[in-house]
């Protein structure tokens, strides 16, 4: 009988959904074994820099993260996190982001709906509806990363000269960090990622 795969789930928001944070606490899978972190962003302290490099986020292989994360307190970079989301898959590709929110018309942007009492009935049914299903989309994907990277490794000979299998090992891991970037390529892919959303 094969092993589980592990999947790491991190939940960050600037104040806990205990709703949230007990469904995914307590979510379960036959194909894979769920282990849950959380963190509290402090956004009077802390900017989406220190987010991409902290240490539970960049080793996460789900991130799930509240829209308006970077639009409270005194946060002098505003960013959503559907910015957010763009920033951290462009980092961290073999990784995956769900932006929630309590607010309407994000759909376009893959951001789905919080819990509400007045619009659901039960919130373990409605997050298997509307969340669940995402997890487990971004969780196969990562098995299949996963799965090419031991292939690569087999063949391992076929590239002794090139770093591109520890590169790809680095980056599925969260080995590879933010701090690699330049200021010039940070500017370069804020600038990209703004101009993108505003095609959408």
């Amino acid at each position: 009988m094969n092993e589980k795969e592990i999947i790491k789930i991190v939940y960050v928001d600037d104040k806990i959904d205990l709703i949230i944070s007990e469904y995914l606490d307590k979510l379960e899978e036959s194909k894979y074994v769920f282990k849950y972190f959380e963190t509290k962003f402090d956004s009077n302290r802390s900017n989406y820099k220190d987010l991409l490099n902290d240490d539970i986020v960049s080793k996460a292989d789900v991130v799930i993260i509240d829209s308006k994360l970077f639009e409270n307190g005194s946060v002098t970079q505003k960013f959503s996190g559907e910015e957010f989301k763009a920033m951290y898959n462009t980092i961290y590709p073999y990784s995956n982001v769900i932006v929630i929110s309590k607010n309407d018309e994000l759909e376009k942007y893959g951001t789905i709906k919080k819990y509400s009492k007045t619009k659901h009935n039960d919130s373990n049914d409605y997050y298997d509806t509307a969340l669940k299903p995402l997890i487990l989309e971004n969780a196969e994907k990562i098995i299949q990363s996963r799965q090419i990277l031991k292939a690569l490794k087999k063949n391992i000979s076929n590239y002794e000269n090139d770093l591109i299998v520890d590169k790809i090992q680095n980056m599925m891991t969260g080995a590879s960090s933010y701090r690699e970037l330049t200021d010039e390529k940070i500017d370069e892919l804020i600038r990209l990622i703004e101009s993108e959303l505003i095609k959408k």
